[in-house]
């Protein structure tokens, strides 16, 4: 097969070279990255003395402009792989730190706009797509660089979304001690100047950008990175002949998740006298897990396993704990940091004051999850945990007493309905409360429109993971054929031939990284 090329072109700001970059990772191409050679190009022209002209005097333009044509030739630029990392090479030299600075971008589109400089990068950029798969984003990759690309892309946004973007990135980049100029902060001044770009861009005499005619247009005004990337990828899948691939976008992370395991990490960070520990493991992925260890992170199984904590830090994972364990965990010596999920510990505070004021409590989740246990916790009388259908129906409380019902907050929407009417047709008077997070019950139904319609489904996430659990089985409910992995290395994907979508979700505790290796494994696996 000969080389499969990518080429995305667009106006600056649209998003192209984040886009080029999954999509190259994604399907295992070398990503080309035209403005970063444009950028050296800009480097070298600069330290040999060439500055931007007076856009408003003629013959200093003209003056820029024969100046370039004779340097440029001079120019050594290559692009190298460097531990899976884009490197460029001025005359040997890695110039990837110097290629984002205010001096280089103070000349993007003017030496750009100089024959001689487009014809020595072109020709570069060419004769690597001849050998390689490659993904290259640029003005005119689709018109001028790669016209015989299997696959091109017009990638555009709004300008007020582009300027909304680049201001974005600039005040972040402020907070992050970097020096910006009152312009760059500036939205309505960066709003024009992408304008301004633009007109430039679209109006040069060489190249000129432009949508060429076999491209198709892809507008990100209202689209995540995410969603553009599979857009572009199952525009590939079809012309290699691979099926589609569609990737839930609530796959992986929750807020509590993230949240629990970045506090981990940054408690590391700090590195403070004292062992680091998690009271249990922060979350239900072995990988997470195994990872925080090599780090020096312990897990403490027990109340009576804290006690010995004289100093350092413990921390309460995402799943929360009972109310006599967190008082147990705050005598210790050490510095206890509460990860619990806020719509956890919503629950914990809804339990302890329906059982102070009387009412019968019952959890509908998992018997000896994490989250269950600690919720029956703050109960101050007996709780009742209900995860079948026939422990449902065969409940009985107090008739004279009020009946709370709560849910643990990964539990399978449609069954936490179900028990509910069972417990109900006994004539009980109930108190039904909406526990089950919004991020799960989005998760859940997202999996569900999937799965409909997907011919293979593969569910990511830790054997000891309940919503992981839930989600395959709500996708097996609907695909026949779905997968439930851990990692990429457990997927044995055997395609016949006439799969036309492959669906992915994943549990609330597993990584980003871990999708994005099976996404990547499933894209260049062929029939």
């Amino acid at each position: 097969m000969s080389a499969f090329n990518i080429a995305i072109d667009g106006p600056a700001g649209a998003g192209k070279s984040t886009i080029a970059k999954k999509v190259a990772k994604q399907l295992g191409f070398v990503y080309v990255d035209t403005g970063a050679m444009y950028r050296a190009m800009e480097l070298y022209l600069t330290r040999n003395g060439l500055v931007r002209p007076d856009e408003s005097d003629a013959a200093a333009r003209e003056a820029f402009c024969r100046r370039a044509a004779k340097l440029c030739h001079g120019a050594d630029i290559t692009i190298v792989y460097r531990d899976g990392n884009q490197v460029v090479l001025l005359g040997g030299e890695n110039v990837n730190p110097y290629l984002r600075t205010e001096e280089v971008s103070s000349m993007a589109s003017v030496s750009s706009a100089v024959p001689e400089v487009r014809v020595k990068l072109v020709e570069l950029q060419k004769k690597l797509a001849e050998t390689e798969n490659v993904v290259m984003d640029g003005r005119d990759i689709g018109t001028v660089v790669l016209p015989d690309a299997q696959v091109k892309v017009y990638l555009t946004a709004s300008v007020e979304v582009r300027a909304k973007r680049r201001y974005i990135e600039n005040v972040q980049a402020v907070k992050s001690g970097a020096q910006k100029s009152a312009d760059d902060l500036d939205l309505e001044k960066i709003k024009a100047d992408i304008a301004e770009r633009d007109h430039r861009d679209m109006t040069r005499e060489v190249s000129p950008l432009k949508q060429a005619e076999d491209a198709v247009l892809v507008d990100s005004s209202e689209l995540g990175i995410d969603q553009v990337t599979e857009t572009i990828l199952n525009l590939a899948a079809k012309k290699l002949g691979r099926p589609c691939v569609i990737t839930a976008a609530t796959a992986g992370f929750c807020f509590g998740v993230q949240n629990a395991v970045d506090t981990v990490y940054k408690e590391i960070e700090k590195n403070q006298d004292g062992p680091i520990n998690t009271f249990g493991p922060i979350i239900h992925n072995e990988n997470v897990v195994e990872e925080l260890k090599e780090k020096g992170v312990g897990i403490l199984n027990s109340v009576e396993e804290a006690g010995t904590q004289k100093s350092g830090t413990i921390i309460i994972r995402s799943h929360g704990v009972a109310k006599e364990t967190w008082e147990d965990l705050n005598r210790t010596g050490a510095r206890v940091v509460d990860t619990t999920c806020t719509f956890v510990k919503k629950i914990h505070e809804i339990v302890h004051k329906a059982s102070e004021e009387g009412k019968q409590i019952v959890i509908i989740g998992n018997h000896g999850h994490a989250e269950t246990e600690g919720t029956v916790g703050w109960s101050s009388t007996p709780a009742t945990v209900i995860e079948t259908e026939e422990e449902a129906k065969n409940y009985r409380a107090d008739p004279e007493r009020i009946v709370c019902i709560v849910a643990q907050t990964t539990f399978n929407a449609e069954k936490f309905e179900k028990f509910v009417d069972l417990i109900a047709k006994n004539g009980y008077n109930i108190e039904t409360n909406e526990t089950i997070c919004n991020a799960t019950s989005e998760r859940q139904a997202e999996a569900r429109r999937i799965a409909k319609q997907a011919d293979v489904m593969i569910v990511i996430g830790g054997k000891g993971s309940s919503n992981t659990a839930k989600l395959y089985e709500i996708c097996k409910a609907e695909c026949a054929d779905t997968y439930f992995i851990q990692t990429v290395d457990d997927l044995d994907l055997k395609l016949s031939g006439g799969e036309k979508i492959i669906g992915i979700t994943a549990g609330a505790s597993t990584p980003k990284n871990i999708i994005e290796e099976v996404q990547s494994n499933v894209r260049r696996t062929d029939f």
